[in-house]
């Protein structure tokens, strides 16, 4: 009778747990840097620095995958120090208020014109000291601001509204990030703007953009989850040792497996569209990125509520896995496209890609607060702050590696960069190399995430019981031979 008053008792929703809506809405516009800086990185960075600046492929993508190593250290610092911060404020917002206001000059440093200064050396050198600073003004905002996650809501029900509202946000920046970048470069390339335009648009056109929400939600949003008694201390071992709770292992898989396969797909676009698909017409006009990227991305936005309904209908990892078989048809169709088809398939292939990949892209970041809930029963804390530190570091990694693929199958290929308003006719090579990343490698990445999906067994039936535990324990009440067993179970299957 107890244990099934504590069961109604979780299926309500404590008024200290409940969100306000405009407070979900300032929270999830906060991710427009964490949705749209990734995405416009990964369509952008790799041929700016090739195409514009003059480094080549492989030393480009080289200087990304090294500059990695400083985010190895500085993303769990920070996870470590923002659960450790006690301000009036909380130990999240001051970061995030930080962080944003940081952005634009970031910016400015990451993308600043210096195609004249020099030998490859110096380039090179610039631009890894350039991206260092930009990722750590990423780590500063982004650990904490991934935490909020969270924080925001001990109730998982609230948790899953404001990050499913975050998701929203996440698309859009996506959609912004993908099409205008695309568009700028491409008038770049063919000398209808000066780089003078496209680096004042980049620099406060998305620092603009990037920023002021976070620093909005920085004095808005509450921090809900209560602070541990014990603050935690920087520990490489407890960090790798995240890696033993099993769910957020697989957790990990399929958030790599999605973003990865989604950067590599952004590296590729400006390269596969300016050489596999020159000539290629629909609508009277040459195909630009814009015929693949609106299709793909309006698309993912509008399946989003059939993978919510799925979410609630099943589970989480479900949702996450049903859309990839016609995500991997569509990686495919395009890999295989060629010029003497149909202009229509591009857009059909397109069209494939978006609604499957909602799915993928939407769940990792709603299952994350589970995971902590997992960890949270198994540890006895909640480990927020390694979590996202991993999360962030996973994420910037993925970003590195689709970008350092790219840039060496690229170089093996034989390409020839080119400066703005110069057209280069890639070599055979080249266009195959693009085909198999595309086809092959997204692939193969798309079905790791497919995988780890299986394997995630958390269930919100399973979280009910779990927060039930977890209660028990901050109450300091002894549980029940009954409650002991199912804890026992309940770490050995999931955690």
């Amino acid at each position: 009778m107890e244990n099934d008053k504590r069961q109604e008792n979780v299926n309500l929703v404590d008024p200290r747990d409940k969100i306000p809506l405009s407070e979900k809405i300032i929270y999830g516009a906060a991710d427009l840097f964490g949705g749209g800086q990734a995405t416009m990185l990964s369509l952008l960075l790799l041929i700016f620095f090739t195409d514009i600046i003059g480094i080549s492929a492989a030393y480009a993508g080289t200087v990304i995958l090294v500059s990695k190593l400083w985010d190895a250290v500085s993303d769990p610092m920070c996870g470590i120090i923002s659960d450790n911060l006690r301000t009036k404020m909380g130990r999240r917002k001051p970061f995030m208020i930080v962080g944003g206001i940081l952005i634009i000059p970031a910016l400015a440093f990451l993308f600043a014109p210096i195609q004249n200064l020099g030998s490859q050396a110096a380039k090179v050198a610039f631009a890894a000291a350039a991206y260092v600073v930009y990722c750590t003004v990423s780590t500063i905002s982004q650990v904490p601001y991934m935490s909020m996650s969270s924080d925001i809501s001990c109730d998982y029900r609230e948790r899953n509204i404001a990050n499913l509202i975050k998701l929203g946000f996440d698309m859009l920046a996506a959609v912004i990030c993908y099409l205008a970048p695309s568009m700028l470069f491409e008038a770049l390339k063919e000398g209808r703007i000066s780089q003078t335009a496209f680096y004042l648009i980049i620099v406060f056109g998305f620092g603009l953009l990037f920023g002021a929400p976070l620093v909005i939600a920085g004095f808005v949003v509450k921090e809900r989850a209560p602070y541990p008694a014990e603050k935690s201390r920087f520990d490489i071992k407890g960090w790798i040792n995240s890696f033993k709770v099993k769910s957020f292992k697989y957790h990990i898989l399929m958030y790599i497996g999605s973003f990865l396969s989604m950067d590599l797909i952004s590296n590729l676009a400006l390269y596969y569209v300016a050489n596999v698909l020159r000539g290629v017409q629909l609508f009277g006009r040459e195909i630009g990125t814009v015929f693949i990227i609106a299709p793909m991305m309006v698309l993912a936005g509008l399946a989003i509520p059939v993978y919510f309904i799925l979410m609630q209908k099943k589970t989480k990892q479900f949702s996450y896995r049903a859309g990839i078989p016609l995500y991997i048809a569509g990686v495919i169709l395009l890999a295989v496209y060629q010029t003497n088809w149909p202009a229509w398939i591009v857009l059909a292939a397109a069209a494939m890609m978006g609604i499957g990949f909602g799915g993928a892209q939407m769940m990792p970041w709603i299952v994350f607060p589970d995971t902590i809930e997992v960890a949270e029963l198994k540890l006895g804390y909640r480990p927020t702050g390694n979590f996202s530190g991993i999360m962030t570091f996973s994420r910037k990694i993925s970003t590195a590696l689709a970008i350092q693929i790219v840039g060496l199958g690229l170089t093996w290929a034989g390409y020839q960069p080119g400066t703005a308003g110069e057209i280069i006719v890639q070599p055979h090579s080249v266009l195959i190399a693009i085909r198999i990343m595309l086809g092959v490698s997204v692939t193969l990445f798309l079905l790791m995430g497919f995988y780890a999906s299986v394997r995630y067994k958390v269930t919100n039936k399973k979280l009910d019981r779990i927060r039930c535990l977890t209660d028990a324990a901050r109450e300091g009440r002894e549980l029940t031979e009954e409650e002991a067993k199912e804890k026992e179970a309940l770490i050995k299957e999931l955690a």
